[in-house]
């Protein structure tokens, strides 16, 4: 029952949207070549973006994603943007996802973070599960949200016509929206043990009340668990690593090191850009207890913007500079560099922190206006923290990353 790799589809994918400065001829503003490019997953989550906002406050009273707005992103194809072309999918490159997280996140960071989630878990599915099960999932109708964790920390038993499956899974994003979950287990028996993921209809699944948080709560990030629940063969897929996929292309030529990052740089930078503007149009109104300048007058206001643009700006540049080059080599099918590897990471994780210290700048710069409940900066602070308790985008991935550039191995054997 050994996973082979299917024949590998177009490895093109859709290019990243063209702006008016990358050539041609500009006529009111808008280049023919961009007159000729479908629009991107972002483009097409705009429409969407007053629901997000909308819900926002219920996701965060409820501590799960408001279904309907799940459900909308379904229906437009943006949960399967990861998923190969003969699958029924996108296949969008990097920075095309990376975008459509970031967008959301500018409205809300919850949102966003279960919209990434959600296509990561469909992208975790394609990776490992047999193609042709894959493929009529991803073009099921009405459109199948999968939520799930990639972690392989339960148990497969081999039984006739396929698996019997036990464990608990946290983080397990979108949860209660979702129709299917896809989970990693490890296969009991003698080492060096295979890896076996399941597809398991979710309300065969128990969701445990476990997510309770300051931080990205809206996302319903609770812990799962179920007990001998037999799987079958259909809906299994086994692999001796999370570096050997099913699918061939650019996304699933990375390894799984690098394919999990950047995602969580959309959402950080999309929270401190929605930071940016909340702290603009504030400047404009607030004034101060003593005398008559607003906001915006005071210098401390301004380093802060100033400085939070700069950080903003800066941490995503490097993640999108080293994506594309890591995109690239896995276009033309080249392996990863040890040191582009470690660059990678490093920028990865330097925008998650930056991002993070910009919208701290913002609502210091605020006030106590940011420490009130309900204000745009304060669940905005508060979901920014959060990007980097990921085990992807830790603070501990520059001290790997030094150690990569000077020649020796990473202490993280995650890295």
């Amino acid at each position: 029952m050994e996973a082979g790799r299917a024949t590998p589809p177009s490895s093109t994918g859709p290019s990243r949207p063209l702006r008016a400065d990358d050539g041609g001829e500009v006529h009111d503003g808008v280049s023919d070549r961009t007159r000729v490019e479908d629009p991107t997953p972002a483009d097409r989550a705009r429409p969407l973006l007053d629901g997000v906002a909308a819900a926002a406050e219920d996701s965060q009273a409820r501590r799960q994603p408001v279904e309907s707005v799940i459900r909308a992103f379904a229906r437009c194809g943006l949960l399967r943007i990861l998923a190969p072309a003969r699958y029924g999918g996108e296949e969008a490159t990097g920075r095309q996802f990376l975008e459509l997280v970031e967008a959301v996140a500018r409205v809300d960071g919850s949102a966003a973070w279960t919209v990434m989630t959600l296509n990561e878990e469909m992208e975790i599915a394609c990776a490992y599960l047999p193609a042709e099960h894959m493929a009529s999932v991803v073009g099921s109708q009405p459109p199948v949200v999968i939520a799930g964790a990639g972690a392989p920390i339960g148990r497969a038993v081999a039984v006739d016509g396929g698996w019997q499956v036990t464990g608990r899974w946290p983080f397990v994003t979108g949860g209660p929206c979702a129709d299917v979950i896809v989970l990693g287990t490890i296969i009991d028996g003698p080492k060096p043990r295979s890896l076996c993921y399941v597809l398991v209809p979710a309300d065969e699944v128990d969701i445990l009340d476990t997510w309770d948080t300051v931080g990205l709560r809206g996302t319903g990030s609770h812990d799962v668990e179920l007990h001998d629940l037999f799987v079958p063969a259909q809906r299994a897929g086994l692999t001796t690593g999370t570096d050997h996929t099913v699918p061939d292309g650019p996304l699933f030529r990375l390894p799984a090191s690098l394919r999990f990052p950047f995602p969580k740089v959309g959402v950080a930078a999309g929270i401190a850009r929605g930071a940016l503007d909340a702290f603009v149009e504030l400047a404009e109104t607030k004034r101060a207890r003593l005398g008559n300048r607003t906001l915006r007058d005071q210098p401390d206001a301004q380093l802060a913007v100033a400085e939070a643009e700069a950080l903003l700006g800066s941490g995503r540049a490097f993640a999108i500079e080293m994506l594309e080059t890591v995109w690239g080599l896995a276009m033309n099918g080249e392996p990863i560099p040890a040191p582009v590897h470690a660059r990678t990471r490093l920028a990865c994780t330097t925008s998650v922190a930056n991002s993070v210290r910009a919208v701290e700048l913002l609502a210091t710069a605020a006030g106590t206006t940011a420490n009130r409940r309900g204000h745009p900066l304060q669940r905005r602070l508060a979901d920014v923290r959060a990007v980097p308790q990921h085990f992807m985008v830790g603070g501990y991935h520059r001290l790997s990353a030094g150690q990569v550039l000077l020649g020796l191995e990473a202490d993280d054997p995650a890295f």
